[in-house]
């Protein structure tokens, strides 16, 4: 169906938005997608565990917009759900990360 679609190509644009985040950025802060890469797995949720500073980081991209959620010790979940959820908001979601990681001490 339309929607089962959308949800796999929209996690799959996320997914690409997170990994090239997390090569350009690997110096500065670790993070990894903890969440399975088969779609047919993982729905339409990412999970990514942050070492070090991850609460702070979350907080950071939350203060910029992002609607996303914490799970203690250290992941942050997002569920871009394709009714609402556009490709420009995960594309917003990488610059906030992008920001996070730039301002972080």
């Amino acid at each position: 169906d339309n929607i089962g679609e959308k949800r796999d190509l929209i996690t799959s644009y996320l997914e690409f938005v997170i990994d090239s985040i997390s090569e350009k950025h690997r110096d500065k802060c670790s993070f990894e997608l903890i969440t399975p890469r088969d779609k047919k797995q993982r729905g339409s949720q990412l999970s990514i565990k942050v070492m070090g500073q991850g609460i702070e980081l979350f907080k950071r991209i939350c203060a910029l917009g992002v609607l996303a959620d914490w799970r203690e010790p250290n992941v942050i979940r997002l569920a871009p759900v394709p009714l609402y959820t556009s490709y420009e908001d995960c594309f917003h979601f990488g610059q906030a990360l992008e920001i996070g990681i730039s301002t972080s001490s």
